[in-house]
């Protein structure tokens, strides 16, 4: 078994994290991904299980390095539709104070 840990630009959220977790369950056939906080920063491990001389991982790191850009862009709808949410509780509030 080979790992092989991609580095985030910074810390992911829970949110991001779980999310990457589920739908890397899915999608990464014959391989195992999973996102990891440390200190630093966040880490998306692949472990890469060669079951042949001629194995070539690319395809699998293709896999999870569109998996984290998929990621990302439901991260950034999640968060948008959350802030639209909390602007419309507080102008809901504010007209209740009104």
């Amino acid at each position: 078994m080979v790992t092989a840990e991609i580095p985030l630009a910074g810390h992911a959220s829970e949110h991001w994290r779980e999310l990457f977790g589920k739908l890397a369950g899915h999608g990464m056939q014959g391989s195992r991904a999973e996102a990891e906080e440390r200190e630093d920063r966040t880490w998306v491990i692949v472990w890469l299980s060669p079951t042949r001389l001629d194995f070539h991982p690319e395809p699998t790191l293709d896999a999870a390095s569109a998996l984290i850009s998929q990621v990302n862009g439901v991260e950034q709808e999640w968060q948008s539709g959350a802030a639209q949410i909390e602007a419309a509780v507080r102008s809901w509030w504010a007209r209740q104070q009104g």
